[in-house]
């Protein structure tokens, strides 16, 4: 028989509940002036892209909260601006001039229409499924420029252009998307991934045969391993040896990543130079990431798990301390040139992207 709770227990377990309801609701206060806090912004190509996907993955977390409603109107301005050979919100934006940059937003496109029924969507998905497949700049051997000018590899590809054509090879049964948007993922990580250090560098120039940027950036690597995980999540299951090429990448440069990691969970810019500005991105997509391969169980019987989940969280509060009182994420690569501590669309979306894993870990 279950003992009856005293008068003072059940004062104390209403404190408690109290408390968590507080706590709850300032967190949410926070999260919404931080998505409000992005669409306030003005986002080139990739921006529209990694915000509309943040908005997408948000609504899968909270599906009671927050309707299919932001990620298609994000979807429907993508296609209002898309190009005549297919590049989604490329017009009006006449400094991007980004090549896969412009495809980011694709999988979303691709849910937009499932949601809507709306052919609209699904010609616009093609149309950019066009350009990857058939105009996109490309080097010699075939791998996607991600410049639309000029053929240059830089790291930031792997998340703009592969996983948005693998969703696609996923949801339509084409398993033909699938296997280019694994093979130009292995073929950047051939060109831009450093054997020794286990980081990729950030841009190649395979005209001119040398790197334009050698740095181990460590947005740029965040940007590596968030795509790389989306792409593991659309390999069949009898891919085994694609599977397990992919994580064994996306595995070493996490481990890579950590030991460069601050006594305040944060990284430099350049991850191993200390003379760069203290970065708040990266911590966003490196916890995202981990809770992101934790969840979808690809950690599972690895000695790294436990710990990786542990600074994952740590991370996340870090970086928590970096919104200010107007939801901005302070200390992020800032927009426009990147090159600088500051704000931008990207830096919010990641923020939603990690909170959004941050929930399915916490419902665990």
């Amino acid at each position: 028989m279950t003992t009856p709770l005293s008068s003072s227990e059940l004062a104390m377990l209403e404190s408690i509940h109290a408390q968590h309801a507080d706590l709850t609701a300032k967190t949410k206060a926070m999260i919404e002036k931080v998505m409000m806090a992005m669409l306030c912004m003005s986002r080139a190509s990739w921006e529209q892209g990694v915000a509309a996907q943040a908005l997408y993955e948000f609504h899968c977390a909270f599906r009671s909260d927050y309707g299919p409603e932001y990620f298609v109107c994000m979807a429907h301005d993508a296609v209002v601006r898309q190009g005549d050979d297919g590049r989604l919100s490329a017009r009006l934006c006449q400094g991007d001039q980004g090549s896969v940059d412009t495809t980011a937003i694709l999988e979303t496109l691709i849910h937009a229409h499932e949601v809507t029924s709306e052919d609209y969507y699904l010609d616009a998905s093609k149309r950019a499924i066009d350009y990857l497949l058939h105009k996109t700049p490309r080097t010699s051997d075939g791998i996607w420029s991600h410049l639309a000018g000029k053929v240059q590899l830089w790291v930031d590809a792997i998340y703009m252009g592969p996983p948005g054509l693998a969703a696609a090879g996923s949801l339509w049964y084409n398993e033909g998307y699938i296997r280019e948007a694994y093979r130009q993922t292995m073929a950047y990580v051939k060109v831009l991934w450093d054997e020794d250090e286990h980081l990729f560098s950030h841009i190649y120039d395979p005209g001119k045969g040398e790197y334009i940027r050698q740095a181990f950036w460590g947005v740029g690597n965040g940007w590596a391993i968030a795509g790389m995980a989306r792409v593991l999540d659309f390999l069949p299951p009898d891919w085994e040896p694609e599977r397990d090429a992919l994580l064994s990448v996306i595995i070493r440069t996490i481990t890579a990543m950590l030991r460069h990691i601050r006594s305040d969970h944060l990284f430099h810019d350049v991850l191993n130079d200390p003379s760069t500005f203290v970065e708040t991105n990266a911590a966003q997509q490196l916890s995202y990431t981990i809770l992101r391969l934790c969840r979808k169980g690809h950690l599972r019987g690895n000695p790294c798990e436990r710990d990786w989940r542990m600074e994952a969280l740590r991370m996340r509060d870090a970086v928590w301390l970096k919104v200010d009182r107007w939801g901005l994420v302070q200390g992020v690569c800032g927009s426009p040139s990147f090159d600088h501590p500051g704000t931008a669309a990207e830096g919010q979306a990641f923020f939603l992207l990690m909170e959004a894993e941050y929930e399915h870990y916490d419902q665990l």
